[in-house]
């Protein structure tokens, strides 16, 4: 059973239906590869269409990660603003040995329509997980953004 959204009926697999999902991740990634060569996690970094590699790199949906245990690796969940407090569970305590997890996002960009800046998975675990042992966050604070007219958005509580 998938955990939160579903991931739907359109053809392919997964990797094929998360493709237009996690389109900035590849694109920050070859921005870095640019600036400085991230080798080990691309298939052949000389190649002229990069592939990541599955041994160092995933991008996993949380919609399968029911039954799973991460164990020996990096977690980092972005946009967790648009998590749902059951989402935000079912990811965190797949969370085995050996793993430090980042949990990033902005709660001034809630896109969900079910949640808001203040009832989503980013600030759940804030609030529920401050003064915990091995448990820490950071606000990152300033007036730039993206670009002007996130900043215009932001500012005028659109």
């Amino acid at each position: 059973m998938e955990i939160g959204a579903k991931m739907g009926f359109l053809p392919g697999d997964i990797e094929e239906k998360m493709a237009p999902y996690v389109r900035y991740i590849m694109d920050l990634l070859l921005k870095l590869h640019e600036i400085r060569p991230a080798n080990r996690i691309f298939q052949d970094p000389q190649a002229d269409t990069l592939k990541l590699n599955s041994k160092r790199f995933i991008i996993q949906p949380i919609a399968f990660i029911r039954g799973m245990n991460l164990e020996n690796c990096i977690v980092i969940v972005d946009e967790m603003q648009n998590l749902s407090r059951g989402e935000t569970r079912a990811l965190l305590t797949r969370m085995g040995e050996n793993v430090k997890c980042f949990c990033l996002g902005d709660t001034r960009q809630v896109d969900n329509p079910y949640l808001n800046e203040s009832n989503n998975g980013l600030n759940w675990v804030v609030k529920k997980l401050k003064g915990y042992r091995n448990y820490a966050h950071m606000v990152l604070k300033g007036e730039k953004s993206r670009g002007p007219i996130t900043d215009i958005v932001l500012k005028s509580k659109l």
